[in-house]
Formats: C-alpha cells, sequence, structure tokens
C-alpha cells in the first residue's frame, strides 16, 4: 500500500477481513516486508485489544465469524494506537467527507476516539472495494471520518492529521 510507504516506521493496526472485504492477507504480508508491525484486534467486551500479527499467532473465531488473535497481545494496550502510525479500518462504504459507514457496533468508532484529538495521531485509512464510495453516509456527530481511502482502484484524501 503505497499510502503507507511515505509513513515512518511503525505500529499499523490492521485487521483480518472476510470474504465481503477487500482482502488483507497480501497487505499484512506486504507491512512486515516493509517494515511496519502489524497489530490485529480482539473483541474484549465493548473495546478492541491488539495482538502483533507475528508467525506464531494463533486465531479463534469470534462470535461474529471473524478471526481473531489469541495470543502476542501488547502490553500496554492503553498506548497501542497513539504508538501506530496508521490504523486501517474496515468499511461497508465511505463518502465524498470520509464519513465510514461501520458494522454498527462501534468497536473502531471507540477506538479512534482514544487517539483522534492527539496532537501526533495515526493517520486513519478506510480500506474498501471500489464501488462502495457513496455520496453520503449517514452519521452522527461522534463519528470520526478517514484520512484516507483505499480501494483496487484510486486512493482517494479527505485529509490529513496533524
Amino acid at each position: 500500500m503505497d499510502v503507507i510507504a511515505t509513513l515512518p516506521a511503525g505500529p499499523v493496526a490492521c485487521y483480518l477481513s472476510v470474504p465481503t472485504e477487500p482482502p488483507t492477507d497480501l497487505l499484512r504480508e506486504q507491512l512486515r516486508a516493509q517494515g511496519y508491525q502489524p497489530l490485529i484486534p480482539r473483541i474484549d467486551g465493548t473495546q478492541l485489544q491488539w495482538a502483533m500479527d507475528l508467525p506464531d499467532t494463533t486465531w479463534d473465531i469470534n462470535q461474529f465469524g471473524i478471526a481473531e488473535p489469541t495470543n502476542n497481545f501488547v502490553p500496554d494496550q492503553s498506548e497501542v494506537l497513539a504508538q501506530c502510525v496508521a490504523i486501517i479500518i474496515p468499511a461497508q462504504a465511505i463518502d465524498s467527507n470520509g464519513m465510514r459507514l461501520g458494522q454498527g457496533k462501534g468497536f473502531y468508532d471507540r477506538a479512534l476516539e482514544t487517539v483522534v484529538h492527539n496532537p501526533v495521531r495515526p493517520l486513519f485509512i478506510g480500506y474498501v472495494f471500489d464501488n462502495e464510495h457513496i455520496d453520503h453516509v449517514p452519521h452522527e456527530a461522534h463519528d470520526i471520518p478517514v484520512d484516507v481511502s483505499v480501494t483496487e482502484c484510486a486512493v482517494r484524501w479527505f485529509s490529513t492529521p496533524d
């Protein structure tokens, strides 16, 4: 992903895709090859916990049918996203302002809220298929837009973090 190649080395929060999403297996391999450390979420109550995506990481399927790590968790969960250079975020759709339609459970909204107001924050990257760009995504005041959207056809910038 060329968008990430311009960022300094560091952790990149990612996710394991499901069949209806753009695949992340090759993306995670590319991140590792470029010297980035992918971090993968696991649902813990209403929050996401993050684990390093390593060769010895083991996986389980959660209640939503999504693979999650069962080991290699980052020791300091409270600071993990603040240390990331980018957060790759799943979406069902993204609009022309970078607003994202998620799965409706709010996991990523809560996670992004922990870093969105930091003086230096990760780049928020929406990862969708090109046909999932729409004119308007319904949203509320607390919803956080992505900075950039990456599809199989295009990169669309909406803003850049400070």
